[in-house]
């Protein structure tokens, strides 16, 4: 089960902690790789940890849908019920690049606002990551 605290940890692993230390807590990851944006990933089969490209720090966790998991405290579920607790949590979601952004709680939804189960995921991410597209947001349409 990946517990997440928002904009601090994952499962204990503070967001700017090294890749030695996530691979301490979670294991050998199933497969690496590097993103279009230089980002190691280690992938696991229910989840992503995504690492800065220049500091190479941890910025992001990914959960799938088979991915069991909470959001400070909240069951992770794969449908509505989920995105209905989201929008109780922060009253101003932002919508951009095909994101579902809740930047109270450091969490952004992809495939559930429109969806898309081939996109489903959820997004946990550190402070700050998304604000290089602050003026790209916008109101989620309710």
């Amino acid at each position: 089960m990946i517990q997440i605290n928002s904009y601090k940890n994952v499962n204990g692993l503070a967001f700017g902690s090294s890749e030695a230390e996530a691979i301490s807590i979670f294991g050998l990851p199933i497969r690496q790789a590097i993103n279009r944006e230089q980002e190691k990933e280690l992938c696991f089969s229910d989840h992503t940890l995504r690492f800065d490209a220049k500091s190479g720090e941890l910025r992001e966790v990914s959960l799938l849908p088979q991915c069991s998991g909470a959001v400070n405290g909240k069951p992770v579920s794969w449908d509505e019920g989920f995105f209905d607790w989201l929008k109780t949590q922060d009253g101003d979601l932002k919508e951009v690049l095909g994101f579902v952004l809740s930047l109270k709680l450091g969490i952004a939804l992809s495939g559930f606002h429109d969806n898309d189960e081939s996109q489903k995921a959820i997004h946990a991410f550190r402070y700050g990551d998304w604000d290089m597209f602050k003026n790209r947001m916008h109101p989620l349409k309710q």
